[in-house]
């Protein structure tokens, strides 16, 4: 039937009409599902900075209270005062001569198991006491071989600031170990108030992490723009300094690094929206109580851009929507006829080598003898075990061992003649099958003969692999020219493994004493 101009154009116009109805009514409803959902996540990320700063603060708040309570330990203050200041000549032994001799103290180690008890208990890192000299008079885990005692913690303002106004507190990476940590340090005092030394309290980043887990990312950024704590590793010890409110970032008052930049960009379409490291963020800043950190929540927008193209897709499925079936029915149909090539390709060849795999080897096997009978030949069956395979494994790896089996696949197919097949049997064994005009029985040995000098010459070489280099002495052959009229191929196979075996032996009896254990001349190289 053929169409009138009028109905054409009329046909054209609808379509124009409903084009435009649907993208229209698309943009609208992908507009307002976007801005729904910014205000879903900017309410999901302001209830979760509240909440993970209340943690934080709790976190702090508990270790100034806990690094405040051993301070004030009679048995604390005792061994400070015994211990203000280091004897003569103190400095001048190494760390280990100083811990010797401070845990021969029965107080020290007293302090420090009741340190170790409250440490554990609270999952802090650390707890540890410094004298007047700032030497680590006592600590928690001072048993383990990995301990500070008697560790000169020269300069370290946490340290000098607990000495001087009672309390300090500070981010750092710990000297020992090299863990992010933070440090709270109370003042010990004597009887007139006078400082004695300072308690520690010592709570590594990633133990602060777990408190802040959550839908979003956690940062608690330092008033340097660094990241000392992060639910996302990606950020850890990075700066994002200019995701810190105005006015609040400060020069940085010790010397630990300011972290390397994060490529931070202020999205121009937001004051809360920021792209870092080319991904989209909503940021949500909280400050704490302790007021060196600011807590930010970064909420990210990245699958906004995909909901949209998922919007806009619809309405295109909904203007061309028989177009597009057909198009999908036929990618379908093409995906599945793929998928099915690739299912019969792998259910008949290696993975490794592409070879055929044994399934197939017996299939060829019996095509091969049914040629045989109507064209009145023999068959040639080699069965191939390459020698001191598993030596190749042990001492390269089996990523190694896998490529010399690929090598020897390949050597093989080029030694073979047109209509000949090689398959991988299993492991480190391979099966060559192929045709040879009908032979007598004293032929079939010449036959066979002459099928072994075009293969196992192939094997025998230095290989150079993956920066591998090592000789090959070759594989064992047991080869077979069998009449198809008298012998059936699972009965030829069993005598090609057989003389297989009795060729691996005589090769064992034939290679010198000093090599039968080993692959021949084993070479190592680095490439």
């Amino acid at each position: 039937m053929v169409q009138s101009p009028k109905l054409r154009w009329a046909t054209l116009l609808i379509a124009v009409l409903w084009v435009a109805l649907v993208v229209g009514l698309a943009f609208w409803m992908s507009h307002r599902a976007v801005e729904e959902e910014v205000e879903g996540i900017a309410a999901s990320a302001e209830y979760e900075a509240l909440t993970a700063a209340r943690i934080v603060d709790r976190l702090f708040m508990e270790m100034t209270s806990v690094a405040n309570m051993v301070a004030r330990q009679s048995q604390v203050i005792e061994l400070a005062n015994f211990y203000s200041l280091d004897p003569p000549g103190f400095a001048e032994l190494t760390r280990e001569e100083r811990a010797e001799i401070l845990t021969s103290e029965s107080k020290v180690r007293g302090v420090g198991d009741y340190m170790t008890a409250l440490a554990d208990d609270l999952h802090y890192a650390r707890i540890y006491m410094n004298n007047l000299s700032q030497d680590t008079i006592a600590s928690s885990h001072w048993e383990e071989d990995f301990n500070i005692v008697g560790q000169i913690y020269a300069g370290r303002a946490y340290l000098l600031d607990a000495l001087k106004v009672g309390s300090g507190q500070m981010f750092g990476i710990a000297r020992l170990n090299q863990m992010p940590s933070y440090f709270v340090a109370s003042r010990i005092e004597g009887a007139a108030s006078q400082p004695l030394g300072s308690v520690t309290v010592r709570l590594d980043a990633p133990e602060m992490a777990q408190y802040i887990e959550g839908r979003h990312i956690s940062l608690i950024v330092n008033l340097q723009g660094r990241v000392t704590t992060s639910s996302d590793a990606t950020f850890m010890l990075r700066n994002v300094g200019p995701l810190l409110p105005e006015g609040a970032h400060r020069p940085s008052a010790t010397d630990e690094e300011p972290g390397e930049p994060l490529d931070v960009i202020a999205d121009s379409g937001a004051s809360d929206q920021w792209l870092i490291e080319g991904r989209s963020y909503l940021v949500r800043h909280q400050p704490l109580a302790e007021e060196q950190y600011q807590l930010l929540t970064l909420a990210s927008l990245e699958h906004l851009g995909p909901m949209q193209r998922q919007h806009y897709w619809i309405a295109g499925l909904v203007v061309a929507a028989g177009v597009i079936l057909i198009v999908l029915c036929g990618a379908l149909a093409e995906q599945r006829a793929a998928r099915r090539q690739e299912e019969r390709h792998a259910a008949n060849h290696d993975l490794l080598t592409g070879l055929p795999n044994r399934r197939v080897v017996l299939s060829e096997l019996d095509r091969f003898f049914a040629l045989a009978k109507r064209t009145q030949q023999s068959v040639l069956v080699s069965f191939i075990d390459m020698d001191d395979f598993k030596i190749i494994n042990d001492t390269y790896g089996h990523e190694i061992g896998d490529r010399f089996l690929v090598e020897v696949s390949r050597r093989l197919l080029s030694g073979l003649r047109g209509g000949d097949m090689l398959g991988r049997w299993g492991g480190d064994e391979f099966i060559a099958i192929g045709l040879t005009p009908r032979a007598e029985d004293g032929e079939k040995e010449l036959a066979a003969d002459m099928m072994r000098r075009r293969l196992a010459p192939l094997l025998v070489d230095k290989y150079s692999i993956g920066g591998r280099v090592f000789d090959y002495s070759g594989a064992s052959f047991g080869i077979v020219c069998a009449d198809p009229l008298n012998s059936s191929p699972q009965s030829v196979l069993l005598m090609a493994d057989e003389l297989m075996y009795a060729n691996k032996q005589a090769r064992r009896e034939q290679a010198p004493a000093s090599t039968q254990s080993d692959l021949t001349k084993l070479v190592l190289h680095t490439s």
